[in-house]
């Protein structure tokens, strides 16, 4: 009974930390590109401070997952809102050249890149079990996606009463706040890091994991063909999805009701991602979780083809609010069929690497959405919608043909992981 109420309290605090962070995020982001609009006038200083909070996530996937992995990761996360609440807090108050405004905003995405990939690689360790880790990535996807509503109505009123200063003070505010919740995550975790203290037998599990950085996480997050299945399909799809994402606001002006509609798909959009993890709830959550991603992933799809397609505005907001709740859904999904079978000792370095697949995939579709036209947007949302859809359907069938193929486990079979191997078994 102990147990289940720590569990319960481990998982309020965990869930309120994120949330608030979350909105600290939205509102750093948000009010530092405000703030960079307002005193250069410059559009590639924007474009500039994007890409900086984009970036580390890919080029320091390796760094970042070695430090998780070193040293306990309750500790790194601590370290790392700290470090989001300082930053903040000076940006607030010095940050007013292009290069400091760049400066900060790469500072936030390094350590926004350390918090996630902490996030990540915690869940298993507070909540032991692949049932209960679909339920808790769901709450968490929910209110992560909350805090992206949140966080950009908060910009905007701070910002109307007492400019971009205020929003980056209070900003500050919600990483002290996140920082609450560290003590409770430590009394959570009952067993010593793997790290200071590895049990018997560890190394036949991750041989090697001492070594290696992004090269190691990448090397596990792709062994097995299941997996490399799963993640290929996923990968193609979500860089597909991201030109149609960089098209919206061109296809935006040949909608009827232009910028005002376009704003409530994207509201519409992001209600989906608060309801999707819901439906995990159900019958869906039974199911295997690489399938269950494969499949949301074609329901984005789905969505945008239905958008460009067909350009009418009921339409538009079912597609719209459909595809914001398969998003949620492949992204709980492939989180929990990611970290299920993850050895202990790496999980932070596989962390990093999932989140350095899906953001080069992410910038991949935004670098190819650049060779479309703005007057044929439409159409590029069209066929990045049937790429998407017609590349989830193909990977079902490979997850299909791969576990015929591979067949059931022989009963009573113990199964180890290697550095060089992760497991395909899909658990509900």
């Amino acid at each position: 009974m102990t147990s289940m109420r720590q569990g319960r309290t481990a998982a309020l605090m965990v869930g309120a930390a994120l949330l608030v962070s979350t909105v600290g995020d939205e509102v750093a982001m948000v009010a530092l590109a405000l703030r960079g609009a307002d005193r250069t006038g410059l559009t590639s200083v924007v474009s500039a401070q994007m890409l900086a909070g984009l970036v580390p996530g890919i080029v320091l996937g390796g760094p970042i997952g070695r430090v998780c992995d070193r040293f306990r990761t309750d500790a790194v996360l601590g370290v790392a809102l700290a470090l989001e609440c300082l930053v903040a807090a000076a940006a607030a108050a010095v940050a007013d050249s292009a290069l400091l405004l760049i400066t900060a905003m790469l500072m936030l995405g390094v350590l926004g890149a350390v918090a996630q990939t902490c996030v990540m690689a915690l869940v298993p360790q507070l909540f032991p079990g692949p049932g209960i880790q679909l339920r808790v990535n769901g709450v968490m996807e929910s209110v992560r996606n909350a805090g992206y509503i949140v966080g950009p109505l908060l910009v905007g009123l701070l910002t109307a009463h007492g400019g971009t200063g205020l929003a980056l003070v209070v900003d500050a505010g919600t990483f002290a706040f996140a920082l609450l919740a560290i003590p409770v995550i430590r009394g959570r975790i009952s067993a010593p890091h793997p790290a200071a203290s590895a049990p018997a037998g560890a190394g036949k599990r991750t041989a090697g994991a001492a070594g290696g950085g992004l090269r190691l996480g990448l090397s596990l997050l792709w062994a097995g063909a299941g997996r490399r299945m799963t993640l290929t399909t996923i990968a193609v799809t979500v860089a597909a999805t991201s030109v149609a994402n960089v098209l919206m606001p061109f296809f935006a002006r040949d909608i009827p009701g232009g910028t005002a509609v376009y704003g409530t798909l994207l509201a519409t959009w992001s209600v989906g991602l608060v309801l999707g993890p819901f439906l995990l709830r159900g019958r869906l959550g039974r199911l295997p979780t690489s399938a269950v991603a494969v499949t949301a992933a074609t329901c984005i799809g789905l969505s945008y083809m239905v958008t460009g397609a067909f350009p009418v505005i009921p339409l538009m907001l079912a597609a719209f609010l459909g595809g914001g709740m398969a998003n949620a859904v492949q992204n709980v999904a492939l989180r929990t069929h990611v970290m299920a079978d993850c050895p202990q000792d790496v999980r932070g370095r596989v962390g990093a690497a999932y989140g350095a697949t899906l953001q080069s995939a992410v910038a991949a579709g935004f670098a190819l959405a650049a060779l479309v036209p703005a007057d044929g947007a439409r159409w590029g949302i069209l066929a990045g919608g049937v790429i998407a859809f017609l590349a989830g359907l193909l990977g079902r069938l490979g997850l299909l043909r791969t576990r015929v193929t591979a067949g059931p486990p022989a009963p009573g079979r113990p199964v180890t992981v290697t550095a060089g191997t992760a497991l395909d078994g899909e658990r509900p």
